[in-house]
């Protein structure tokens, strides 16, 4: 067996760890480094081919190691979660996907960007299709890929919406926008898909550059970035995108027909917790609009959501900057915001621009008649890509409240480039002289393409000799700040790190591409000063318990401090530390809450709820710090079971996982949660005063856009008003959000659950809400529960009054923490849209806390039956995936984009198919 490092004297395991990709040789440690046993013939792919056949699949499963073609693995982060259900035994091992009914509801492409080279890099254009395309060898067991994009249909329910129409804004047509506000939608969840060639291309940097930086700066993940420049495609684990079609979807590629096109980045400030001072909320229900009105017009409107939080920067890193403008002498200056940003995080914008135009030019753009955006960089980046922009539409000062009058005027002036640009030579231009990238790791050369350049040697991080040489001494548990030390994970004394992975989860990948590109100077430390928490948390005695907190570090937001004794050894050293927690001040409105206030369930009182609708509260944001130990313990497994499946079904990310086994801090790239805080926190722990609770997971199609399908919106907000109500009782309300979207199976595999759902024999029934989960995903749920109490364990809760919550599933895992909870607080009936009813009565069936409702038999949830899909949508969908291969295949041998492609433009089908349906279910 391999073992590639000396177990530190303070740690060993009872047996070698033993870990390999192939079924063969289960008993030997392979890392993914080793081409002769890892990739060994990679199913060719041939990036731009017309043909798909020719083209080939990307292949990133673990099922056949030696065929994969691709660094990474499915899902993004999500990948993760997947791992530990493997090693929980959650999900069964060599599971293969049942995708019966979960092609898209129509037809997308193929376009001629998919077939010019260059064009589209940063997603799969053929990633909706793969089991259409390569069903035969899928269903043989040769090949076994999934799909990285998938389209389904939904109705949106946004108060904005609804209220634009009441007051003759929109009016409803009964096709795109109901009688009663809903908007009627086409969505397709994207994963990204890197061509490495091209992305490096679009960045203006060599691909041995970037490959090498992704490597170092994230900490050391994926090693075969650098040692295996034959594999030209990458799966990041970061979060993709959403595209929101409005309209007929067809004439997305008509030059003459009406497009409006937003695209929106992520701030859940605003789009979900209605931050009062931002214009992000806003801008997307105003893009909203615009939608329905081309669609309405004969044409089609697209929202493209796109997940880069905080300016790609990451939750924490954003609200260290909120603490740290707060703090700041220069008031409101527009300029602060850029300038506090750049000190905190060392740039004032990580978005990957150069990207941004791929979605569009996926769905066949190539003129955009109105471009809802003030953004110059992305307006920069769309023309880029040779799409032509007829107008650009701001949002309208009437619609600006006076507390977000200075983020729009930040924005005005960086789209007139009053500020430094945060794009490519391609697109833009940067400011200041190039910065060299900061030497982390050297060692041996790695493999690179006949006549690429070698730029300096490479030490991988499993070299335990040239890489945590020294790990600073951490001990989870200890109560003395001094004795417990800092978690280190920065980069810039790498012999000094004593964790796995690196800081802000999957955006470590947006600062790489930021140090890539010359944005970022990675020598600087970033100046934390002035970001400390708003209010103290803890410490409590859950803190000193090695088990009772271990994904979280309780101590996160206390490292920073200049007299902090937690990290006294690393700054004795030198060494950097960064917060892990973020705590900072939060005021919000959101639309449910002004309703509430005006039919008098609230009351304002001025302090915690304003007139207006105004909430204040504490926010803090928490990145997944995971003690390997306490985490196998609380799953019941072997560390060493636990860290080889993290490593394997990962893709092999982060081999130290396997070889360096006195590491036990391991920072995992997959969202943290967010804790909103309503009233005043240090009553908390104080059991006889009112604490009301609810866990939240993401479900960014009904939480942001209003999805009908689900609960989740409806009770998360009646979860916010039942916080205003403990808070004005004098005690305490918390929402703990956590990133784990999709029952954390991802956006992608949920899109697909839709559609099967919706198009098997006898429609979406209760009955059978399950079964379609199991069948594509392998389980029906993979948020694994055991670990969610941690966040409230950090905020020293002992007792909830009234725990928002249905599930059963949370309820034991709060109990078993040893938390009372004395009452649960199911979702009342008049909240749970006509669509979710289906969700409801399956989860009260299968043990959810049902309150006064009644829970139906076995028998009579095939009585609860959700929205039917058309009669025909399953064979249309058949058949438009069938059409877009013809194509795709006729345009190859026909010269390609000049001539076979464009006729799926023009819906000239084979006779025998069903037409595309129209966007209504």
């Amino acid at each position: 067996p391999l073992r590639t490092h000396r177990p530190h004297p303070s740690k060993s395991l009872a047996a070698p760890l033993k870990m390999s990709l192939h079924p063969s040789t289960r008993h030997i440690i392979k890392l993914t480094t080793h081409p002769s046993q890892f990739d060994v013939e990679p199913e060719p792919i041939r990036w731009a081919k017309a043909d798909p056949h020719e083209r080939g699949p990307v292949v990133a499963t673990v099922t056949h190691p030696g065929r994969r073609n691709a660094v990474g693995a499915h899902s993004g982060t999500y990948s993760v979660y997947r791992a530990v259900a493997l090693a929980a035994h959650a999900s069964p091992a060599g599971f293969r996907p049942d995708f019966t009914n979960t092609l898209p509801p129509c037809q997308i492409g193929p376009h001629p960007a998919w077939s010019k080279p260059g064009a589209i890099v940063s997603l799969d254009p053929w990633g909706h299709l793969p089991q259409e395309i390569f069903a035969k060898r899928m269903a043989s067991g040769e090949l076994d890929v999934r799909p990285t994009i998938s389209v389904t249909r939904s109705h949106l329910d946004l108060p904005e919406i609804k209220e634009a129409v009441s007051v003759g804004r929109l009016t409803p047509d009964a096709k795109f926008l109901m009688a009663d506000g809903a908007v009627v939608t086409t969505k397709a969840a994207i994963e990204p898909v890197w061509h490495l060639p091209g992305v490096a291309r679009r960045f203006g940097v060599e691909e041995s550059h970037l490959r090498r930086v992704l490597y170092e700066h994230t900490g050391g993940m994926f090693p075969e970035l650098v040692t295996r420049a034959d594999l030209e495609i990458f799966l990041p684990p970061i979060n993709g995108l959403t595209i929101y079609m409005v309209g007929d979807v067809a004439t997305i590629p008509d030059p003459d027909a009406p497009l409006v096109v937003r695209l929106h980045d992520e701030s859940y400030d605003a789009e979900l917790f209605g931050s009062h001072a931002s214009t992000g909320r806003l801008w997307l229900v105003y893009g909203i609009e615009e939608c329905v009105r081309a669609a309405q017009a004969g044409g089609c409107g697209l929202i493209v959501y796109a997940r880069q939080e905080g300016n790609a920067l990451g939750e924490v890193a954003k609200f260290l900057v909120h603490n740290a403008r707060a703090k700041s002498q220069q008031g409101s200056d527009v300029r602060q915001r850029e300038e506090e940003t750049e000190r905190v995080t060392g740039a004032a914008d990580v978005r990957l621009y150069e990207l941004c135009a791929d979605p569009l030019l996926w769905l066949g753009i190539s003129r955009i008649h109105t471009f809802v955006t003030s953004s110059g960089a992305k307006t920069r980046a769309v023309q880029a890509a040779g799409i032509e922009i007829i107008k650009t539409v701001k949002l309208p000062a009437s619609l600006l409240p006076p507390s977000a009058i200075a983020e729009a005027n930040f924005k005005e002036e960086r789209s007139k480039g009053s500020f430094s640009n945060p794009v490519s030579p391609l697109v833009g231009s940067n400011n200041g002289p190039p910065v060299p990238p900061a030497p982390l790791l050297e060692g041996p050369a790695s493999p690179r393409r006949s006549g690429a350049p070698a730029h300096r040697f490479i030490s991988l991080t499993s070299h335990a000799a040239q890489f945590s040489v020294s790990p600073l001494p951490v001990r989870w548990g200890a109560a003395e700040p001094a004795s417990r030390g800092a978690v280190v994970a920065t980069l810039a004394h790498p012999q000094h790190r004593n964790a796995i992975g690196t800081h802000n989860g999957p955006y470590a990948v947006y600062r790489a591409v930021g140090i890539a590109k010359q944005i970022i100077d990675p020598s600087r430390p970033l100046d934390l000063q002035s970001t400390e928490p708003v209010v103290t948390i803890g410490p409590y005695p859950s803190w000193y318990n090695a088990d009772a907190i271990v994904a979280l570090d309780p101590w996160g937001a206390m490292v920073s401090a200049p007299d902090s004794a937690l990290s006294a050894a690393a700054r004795a050293r030198g060494v950097s530390v960064q917060p892990s927690i973020a705590i900072s001040r939060f005021e919000a409105r959101m639309p449910e809450i002004v309703e509430a206030l005006r039919e008098g369930r609230l009351s304002a009182d001025g302090t915690i709820l304003r007139e207006g609708g105004v909430v204040s509260c504490i926010k803090a944001s928490i990145e997944p710090v995971w003690h390997l130990p306490g985490i196998a313990r609380r799953f019941k497994l072997d560390e060493e079971a636990l860290r080889r499946k993290l490593f394997e079904h990962t893709g092999g990310m982060f081999p130290e996982l396997v070889t360096r086994a006195d590491l036990e801090i391991f920072l995992p790239p997959i969202g943290g949660c967010t804790v909103l805080i309503f009233g005043d926190e240090a009553s908390i722990p104080d059991t006889s005063r009112p604490l009301v609770v609810r866990v939240h997971d993401e479900c960014n199609g009904s939480d942001v856009f209003g999805s009908d399908i689900c609960t989740c919106r409806p009770y998360l907000l009646h979860g916010i008003e039942e916080c205003v109500r403990a808070a004005q009782a004098g005690g305490a309300g918390v929402i703990v959000y956590n990133r784990k979207e999709g029952r954390a199976l991802g956006e992608v595999t949920k899109f697909m659950v839709y559609n099967a759902r919706k198009r098997q024999a006898g429609g979406d029934s209760a009955q059978n809400y399950f079964k379609r989960t199991r069948q594509i995903a392998g389980v029906e749920d993979m948020r694994f529960q055991e670990l969610m109490p941690d966040p409230l364990l950090w905020l020293g809760v002992r007792k909830i009054d009234r725990f928002i919550s249905m599930s059963d599933m949370k309820y034991d895992a709060v109990v078993g923490a040893g938390i009372e909870i004395v009452t649960r607080v199911d979702i009342p009936e008049e909240l749970i849209p006509a669509d979710a009813k289906v969700e409801i009565d399956a989860k009260m069936y299968a043990g959810y806390y049902a309150g006064d409702k009644q829970v139906k038999s076995w028998e009579e949830l095939n009585q609860t039956v959700g929205r039917k899909a058309a009669d025909d949508e399953a064979a249309a969908a058949a058949a438009a995936a069938k059409a877009a291969a013809r194509a795709a295949i006729a345009g190859g041998k026909n010269g390609g984009r000049e001539n076979g492609l464009h006729l799926s433009f023009d819906h000239e089908h084979d006779p025998a198919d069903a037409p595309c349906l129209p966007c209504e279910e």
